[in-house]
């Protein structure tokens, strides 16, 4: 398995490599130290499986980086490992496509959590962001605030909405519902578009703030927090 780290402090680097060597010793490890030797790795390694990337530099740039990553590697998954525990930040990395968020500040436990998540398509997702989401949602209600009308989703697709935030892919989700695979593609594109969204992670961390996905559902045991 081949894994690219990409990070500006070659010690970072260094110790992440350590940890994936212990998790993964049959893994090739490719670092690189910005974007552009991130887009070059991919270009020179196509069958790269697990991606962890933190992009910094200013306004949008970091986004946009991550994006470009994102469609020059779609069969990896891609991690974030930022210093920024910031919940926009976090919100706008499963946006553009990442598969999880680590915080630097996280133990290197949570990464080995992470990562085997990260791997078979599961969400992972900071406990910090989840308490921020949640909490938010509980403040709205206690202002006594009027909600805003929230994304309006069918019984079936809240449904499917909580077996995605298990980590759920279509055919198992098909499986469990006795339904055809074909048809859980419909309605995983009709709630994309409902919440506005564009990938199934964020559609999780949507799904939480707007309460139709409960934080219990994705905690450590299935997929979220460190």
């Amino acid at each position: 398995m081949k894994i690219l780290v990409v990070d500006d402090h070659a010690l970072f680097r260094q110790g992440v490599a350590m940890i994936l060597r212990e998790l993964y010793p049959d893994s090739s490890i490719i670092e690189a130290a910005n974007a552009a030797e991130a887009m070059d790795a991919g270009s020179r390694h196509q069958d790269i499986r697990l991606v962890l990337c933190d992009l910094r530099s200013e306004e949008d740039a970091q986004f946009k980086a991550l994006e470009r990553l994102v469609k020059k590697l779609p069969k990896a998954a891609i991690a974030v490992i930022s210093g920024s525990d910031d919940p926009a930040d976090i919100s706008r990395s499963y946006k553009v496509g990442a598969k999880g968020y680590i915080v630097k500040s996280s133990s290197s436990d949570t990464l080995r959590h992470a990562l085997p998540l990260i791997l078979s398509g599961e969400t992972f997702i900071p406990s910090s962001a989840i308490a921020m989401l949640t909490s938010a949602r509980k403040v709205e209600r206690k202002r006594g605030a009027t909600p805003t009308a929230g994304p309006k989703l069918t019984p079936r697709q809240h449904e499917i909405l909580l077996l995605m935030a298990q980590g759920m892919q279509n055919k198992d989700i098909a499986s469990e519902l006795g339904m055809l695979e074909g048809t859980v593609k419909v309605h995983v594109k009709s709630i994309l578009q409902k919440l506005g969204v564009n990938n199934r992670t964020h559609a999780v961390v949507t799904g939480i703030r707007e309460g139709l996905v409960p934080a219990s559902l994705i905690l450590p045991d299935s997929g979220a927090g460190n």
